[in-house]
């Protein structure tokens, strides 16, 4: 028994050690997209993928940058289907208090990304896949907890910049007049920290 309960109080302290500890982040999930647009009929599922680094926690507070690849996507009303991947960038504020085995944590931050592929179903589509902006920017809220080394996060992130450039793709023009929505997405990841 007293082997037993040493054995606990040391799983604890190095929880304590551990929950608010510094370090780099491997991260993968799952993510959901929409938009305040009209005429795209359903967002799509897709998936994300990165590194990130979180600096030591001081009264409660620590920073944590990342460097992701997200695949995301959209179905517009007329059936087009469109496939986007991106490199983001979030920076991202974290505060909560350090527990015994786990840290748990509101976050929030501004990020920016950039469009590096776009897979459509068709020609017609490839022409709405123009229209899109190749840059985004905006702010990401969440919640989120680290126990041992383990980082469990959700997020909702709000593109604060135009969807589309409609004047860049005369299909567009004709079709889709009212892309100049936001998007939005929702995420879902696990990380493991170094």
């Amino acid at each position: 028994m007293k082997k037993l309960s040493m054995l606990l109080v040391s799983i604890l302290c190095l929880g304590v050690l551990n929950a608010g500890a510094q370090g780099f982040i491997i991260k993968g999930g799952w993510n959901y997209s929409g938009s305040s647009v009209k005429e795209i009929k359903a967002g799509r599922s897709g998936w994300q993928a990165g590194i990130g680094y979180q600096t030591e926690s001081t009264h409660g507070f620590s920073f944590q940058p990342e460097l992701l690849y997200k695949v995301s996507g959209l179905k517009l009303s007329d059936g087009a289907n469109l496939s986007l991947g991106y490199l983001e960038l979030p920076l991202n504020v974290q505060w909560g208090p350090d527990l015994l085995i786990a840290r748990p944590f509101v976050f929030a931050g501004p990020y920016v990304g950039y469009k590096i592929r776009t897979a459509a179903s068709s020609s017609v589509d490839t022409d709405v896949a123009s229209a899109l902006n190749k840059f985004e920017f905006g702010l990401g809220v969440g919640l989120g907890i680290n126990v041992w080394k383990l980082q469990i996060a959700g997020r909702f992130n709000w593109n604060l910049g135009t969807f589309a450039d409609v004047k860049s793709a005369q299909y567009v023009i004709q079709q889709y007049e009212e892309l100049k929505g936001k998007a939005r997405m929702f995420e879902l990841s696990v990380g493991l920290r170094f």
